[in-house]
């Protein structure tokens, strides 16, 4: 190993990207490794198999880690230049809320779309090249075609895992559009959520808007609703030369941020809260009605519920003069009903 951080990733990862966006932005020396065959057949022992799979300088060669947001985490604790957690706690604290919707929240919007057919402007054949071929390598069309398709078949058992069910597709649609749309209120005031600098909440949601950046039905999604959007891809991916200042303290936040809380409030922190209560009830699966009566219902996921426990945690140990002032930026949203239940 090297005085170098060590990325195995891939281009259809969003947590991959999201990672290397934050070193980039970090100007943290890394290699980019792409996820080909050989390279998961060497680091198959590595656990849980998912990707990215991160090596940090200094650490034993058999050392891994895995799941972007702690890795986040992590990077602050061994780097003190150019955070990603804005200076004032209260904001730290919604960057990390709006990372973890853009995360989990974000994935459900991107699977539906990385495979709608055409009737909805998708295009699964290029979909499944594009995804595949960065890490395939040279190969004729024929195979090229055939691991496409593989590739596909492997996604699809992962639909319901990920809450892409019949029921859910109006929901997860509408969303789409409404984050767009607050993102572009975002961009017409300042560079990032929370200022003229990225944070954390800026890479969460970064990851996969970049994968419907480049699936087909959601960029035609994306460009109606924001001319800002794509742009703002494109700085994010590496932002190493950005220079730039949180928000002060006391500065009211942008009307995009608010309906970006707003959203989360309606609907990622009931989904998480039902989430955890049918964990806690051993209960399967989880049913929510929001927004305009639309339902949305899947199996119940660990992970999610420690999501919320998590924020819940983060939001207990800040000062009680911090929590009123998160409590106070909450005000005219339903997140806080959630995070202190």
């Amino acid at each position: 190993m090297t005085g170098r951080y060590q990325v195995i990733g891939s281009l259809s990862s969003p947590f991959s990207v999201k990672m290397r966006a934050i070193l980039r932005y970090r100007r943290l020396p890394h290699d980019w490794i792409l996820n080909t065959r050989e390279v998961q057949e060497r680091t198959k022992h590595i656990r849980p198999p998912i990707i990215p799979k991160v090596h940090f300088p200094e650490e034993p060669a058999d050392v891994w880690h895995v799941d972007s947001s702690p890795m986040a985490y992590l990077l602050e604790e061994r780097h003190r230049d150019r955070s990603i957690l804005p200076d004032d706690p209260a904001h730290a604290f919604l960057a990390h809320l709006l990372e973890d919707f853009g995360d989990e929240w974000g994935t459900k919007m991107m699977f539906h779309y990385r495979w709608v057919g055409e009737e909805k402007g998708g295009d699964t054949d290029y979909v499944g090249h594009l995804m595949l071929y960065p890490g395939t390598g040279p190969a004729s069309d024929d195979a090229l075609r055939e691991a496409a398709h593989k590739f596909r078949d492997w996604q699809v058992p992962l639909w319901p895992v990920a809450g892409i069910e019949p029921q859910n597709v109006p929901l997860i649609e509408s969303m789409f559009g409404r984050i767009v749309s607050a993102w572009d209120m975002v961009l017409r005031d300042q560079n990032f959520l929370f200022g003229s600098r990225p944070s954390l909440g800026d890479f969460g949601f970064y990851g996969q808007l970049y994968q419907c950046f480049w699936n087909p039905a959601s960029f035609k999604v994306m460009i109606q609703q924001s001319r800002r959007m794509v742009p703002w891809l494109t700085i994010i991916d590496d932002a190493s030369g950005v220079e730039g200042e949180w928000i002060a303290p006391d500065a009211p936040l942008c009307d995009g941020v608010r309906e970006l809380l707003w959203l989360a409030g309606e609907v990622y922190l009931p989904y998480l809260d039902a989430t955890l209560r049918a964990v806690e009830n051993g209960e399967d699966r989880l049913s929510i009605t929001v927004l305009d009566g639309m339902v949305h219902s899947q199996k119940a996921m660990k992970y999610h519920a420690r999501c919320l426990q998590v924020m819940r945690e983060k939001l207990a140990a800040l000062s009680q003069g911090d929590r009123q002032k998160v409590r106070h930026l909450l005000d005219g949203t339903d997140a806080w009903r959630y995070l202190t239940a």
